[in-house]
């Protein structure tokens, strides 16, 4: 049986999720279904693509995951099912597979052709029709033009002593995750000294854990640890600037701390040695 996902902006204050599993309860015997996160910002794609990304592959292949975020029928945005990475995505032709897999290449994909009204309820038929083991041919029809959206990749300058990168995510603790690779950081960097400039803030060592900026040679009473500022590399390996136990409900998150927010620019400057 192949296990569901879960990812909306449907949020949890209303009903929408429940409905969504009720409706799933009723066409499936016991479904194994996992919510990635409803709490997407309203239409937020990209912000989705980037959740999922960091996730899918950890479930097993074969799995169906549902991306209820601008999940829209219209003239011009098709609903479709597509078969990538051995994963399943059920989504509207909104261009979230390209931002989801940058060099995105599906082995199928299908414009669903049910006769269900609503959006919602095409979505839970043809999961329900995989989850049963049935071929997208049966729910669809192929489709080979998919919609993509353009990537806000990172720029290195022509001299090899810049890069210019966004903020691309902010998580529940107002952490500033980063477009900047650990990869492509590393690669440019060449064992460098750096400053990390974000608006008005700089950084100048990038740890691997929180924990890490924290001196545990020092006697307790003597370190500096809540509200201390840090970037590291996140476990996705993207570049992330963030406060040691900061608290976004109280204005402690980093995002407020820094006044920074999606697509706001973050600049790496590499030292040559003298």
């Amino acid at each position: 049986m192949a296990l569901i996902t879960l990812t909306t902006d449907f949020g949890l204050q209303d009903a929408y999720v429940a409905g969504l599993k009720a409706r799933l309860y009723q066409q499936l015997e016991s479904p194994e279904i996992v919510d990635i996160t409803h709490l997407i910002d309203p239409f937020h794609i990209g912000q989705a693509a980037y959740v999922v990304r960091s996730i899918y592959r950890n479930f097993p292949e074969g799995s169906i995951h549902f991306i209820g975020v601008d999940f829209n029928q219209t003239p011009e945005q098709e609903l479709i099912i597509a078969l990538l990475n051995d994963h399943y995505f059920v989504c509207a032709n909104n261009g979230f597979l390209s931002l989801l897999e940058p060099e995105f290449n599906p082995s199928q994909c299908i414009k669903i052709n049910l006769p269900q009204t609503t959006p919602l309820e095409k979505a839970i038929e043809g999961i329900s029709h995989l989850h049963r083991g049935g071929t997208l041919s049966f729910i669809g029809i192929p489709i080979n033009s998919l919609k993509e959206r353009t990537q806000h990749m990172p720029i290195v300058n022509s001299q090899q002593t810049e890069i210019q990168g966004h903020v691309l995510h902010i998580d529940r603790y107002g952490n500033v995750i980063t477009n900047i690779t650990k990869k492509l950081f590393d690669r440019i960097s060449d064992k460098r000294t750096f400053i990390i400039h974000a608006r008005n803030h700089t950084f100048e060592q990038v740890f691997s854990d929180y924990h890490e900026v924290i001196r545990y040679d020092l006697p307790k009473e003597s370190r500096e640890e809540d509200g201390k500022k840090l970037a590291l590399f996140n476990s996705q390996g993207h570049l992330e600037l963030a406060i040691y136990k900061g608290n976004p409900n109280y204005g402690g998150g980093a995002s407020t701390l820094f006044g920074l927010s999606y697509l706001d620019p973050i600049r790496v400057a590499f030292i040559s040695d003298a």
